[in-house]
């Protein structure tokens, strides 16, 4: 175990490649199943073809899903893509968080307000989609790859400290009781951040990265388990 400071990276080589974190690649991968799994379960929830929360909802998973496992061959192809491997996960992790704003948004109970609510946080996503683009075209990160992550972070902790915890906490009392599952997955989100500030490693095999991909795995399960009540809303 170590704290503070960070193992070598797992390499090894494979039909003559040099590859880098295969922990973190295989992590990243069950994130995208698991994620591809409620991708397709949603698809057959009842009112889905009519109803914005639900397909909202899938659209998360399936670009979530999709941001982990490019994420994933940007770990493993680190020594021949470096930086460029990396920089289309950032993107796609800007994106997925924004279809939980939308999805939490669409259901807000001051309709009057909820266009303008979703349509900041479209506009809060353009802003930090240009910002990252200014960044890694001004910013030499090679050295720091993690410093790619930085907007994506802020990004992500607004929209969902708002939408997971202030409007699950809220949503739990004035629609329906699994919303609890939304705020309690806002706090297992706060802890993944934990073991990467601390750099808290367990394993050189089973490291800060991987115990984080482990939290984000328990986090989908808690969505859904909000997400299959939508038919129950409003009826308690």
């Amino acid at each position: 175990m170590l704290i503070g400071v960070d193992y070598p990276k797992v390499e090894f080589e494979l039909f003559g490649l040099e590859l880098v974190e295969p922990n973190g690649f295989i992590g990243d991968v069950l994130i995208f199943i698991l994620a591809l799994y409620y991708f397709f379960k949603m698809k057959k929830l009842e009112g889905y073809d009519t109803n914005v929360f639900l397909k909202n909802w899938r659209s998360f998973y399936l670009w979530f899903g999709l941001s982990f496992l490019v994420g994933g061959f940007g770990h493993l192809f680190y020594k021949y893509l470096e930086i460029a491997g990396k920089t289309p996960s950032w993107y796609l992790a800007l994106l997925a968080p924004y279809f939980i704003e939308q999805a939490m948004l669409s259901i807000y109970p001051k309709v009057e307000k909820r266009a303008i609510f979703m349509r900041i946080s479209l506009i809060k996503l353009l802003v930090f989609v240009v910002l990252e683009t200014i960044l890694l075209l001004t910013l030499d990160i090679s050295s720091a790859p993690e410093k790619g992550m930085h907007l994506v972070t802020i990004s992500t902790t607004l929209g969902l400290v708002l939408c997971l915890g202030v409007l699950g906490s809220y949503y739990q009392k004035r629609i329906h009781l699994s919303f609890r599952y939304m705020w309690i997955a806002m706090f297992v989100l706060l802890f993944t951040a934990i073991p990467q500030l601390i750099k808290f490693n367990p394993h050189q095999y089973w490291d800060r990265n991987d115990l984080s991909h482990t939290l984000l795995l328990v986090t989908l399960v808690l969505y859904y388990q909000t997400i299959k009540n939508e038919k129950n809303f409003n009826k308690i």
